[in-house]
């Protein structure tokens, strides 16, 4: 199958001579929204062993770090073509927030419009905490309702990460304190042991590459959920290999600890940005207003580096999952959702983002 598809995209590209050389002897920059150690800047630089061997003119490809403002910096800047061109010498990979999307929250200076989509991934997130964040350490889930104290880490109010731990607290109708503005996972996990916050979460790259060995196997913190995703049932379901290993949906963590089902505005709210954020995680975009055989020869690269065997061994090696990207299409499709989310919703998101 691999080899099929493989002499499929050389024709492809053979057949577009408007931009077969189009990245000759030039630099590609990946532009990453958070910092150097974090999920997304894991994955990106798997993408920078593997990438451009399917981009027609084989360019040098960099990465660039820029966080702050929970990814939102990185992304005006890319958007406003500020330090860079529209000249597709500079791709955005992009941690996305579905919440910073659907409220307009004006940390976000650009429009979905200035933004072409080349690619994008899903991707899971898991919930972890200090074992000390209840009285005589945390074993199972009915534990949970005795904590009084909880730290959460985040990276700023208006991000999903964020917005998405304050939900959950809320569903629980737990007291807890917001402590955001970390630039990385790895600035989040070292406050976590050094017990500044005690409560977060992490993609997938994260957690197998700092959360287990530092977090979990030292015995320090305790994984707790995984968040769910809206089914074709229109039911909350969960990862199936995460469950196979031992990681419940919030919803049924919700039910062990509480003994009811999670319900209410604010978890409708949840699963909704749950669903978008897994399913929109990363984001792969040039500037408005790039070359056409840019944009293409960049889908096309992408497209094909997600079928390559080599790529997808070291991103499941790095990572912990296998890649899973959509295409630009699917990313159109996501932010007519976004567009067209009810307003009693978007309104408890800003205002989870206004009480931050």
């Amino acid at each position: 199958m691999f080899a099929r598809l493989f002499i499929a995209v050389a024709l492809l590209l053979t057949a577009a001579p408007g931009y077969a050389q189009y990245y000759k002897d030039k630099t590609l920059t990946l532009l990453v929204n958070y910092g150097v150690g974090g999920n997304a800047d894991t994955e990106a630089r798997v993408y920078q062993q593997h990438l451009a061997k399917y981009i027609p003119g084989h360019p040098t490809i960099i990465i660039r770090n820029m966080p702050g403002a929970g990814g939102m910096t990185a992304m005006n800047q890319l958007g406003l073509n500020i330090g860079s061109q529209p000249d597709g010498l500079t791709l955005g990979y992009f941690t996305m927030s579905a919440t910073v999307l659907i409220t307009d929250d004006p940390v976000l200076k650009i429009k979905l419009d200035d933004l072409v989509p080349i690619a994008a991934a899903r991707g899971w997130n898991l919930v972890y905490a200090r074992k000390d964040i209840v009285p005589g350490g945390y074993t199972k889930p009915s534990d949970f309702p005795r904590a009084r104290n909880v730290y959460a880490g985040g990276y700023s109010r208006a991000s999903s990460h964020d917005t998405r731990l304050r939900l959950v607290l809320d569903v629980m109708n737990l007291p807890y304190h917001m402590v955001t503005g970390f630039p990385s996972t790895a600035q989040i996990n070292k406050a976590m042991l050094q017990n500044e916050i005690n409560f977060t979460g992490s993609s997938l790259p994260g957690f197998q590459t700092q959360v287990i060995p530092q977090i979990i196997k030292t015995g320090v913190g305790v994984v707790l959920f995984q968040y769910a995703v809206i089914g074709p049932d229109g039911k909350p379901t969960g990862n199936p290999t995460l469950e196979k290993l031992g990681v419940p949906t919030f919803e049924t963590f919700y039910q062990e600890a509480f003994g009811r089902a999670p319900s209410g505005p604010k978890y409708d709210a949840l699963l909704l940005t749950n669903d978008i954020s897994t399913k929109l995680q990363r984001g792969v975009f040039l500037p408005k207003g790039s070359p056409p055989e840019a944009v293409a020869a960049l889908r096309q690269a992408f497209t094909a580096v997600a079928a390559d065997p080599a790529f997808i061994a070291d991103y499941r090696k790095i990572t912990g999952e296998d890649p899973d990207l959509i295409s630009a299409g699917e990313v159109e499709r996501i932010f007519d959702r976004i567009r067209n989310v009810a307003p009693n919703v978007k309104q408890i998101l800003k205002d989870s983002i206004g009480s931050g």
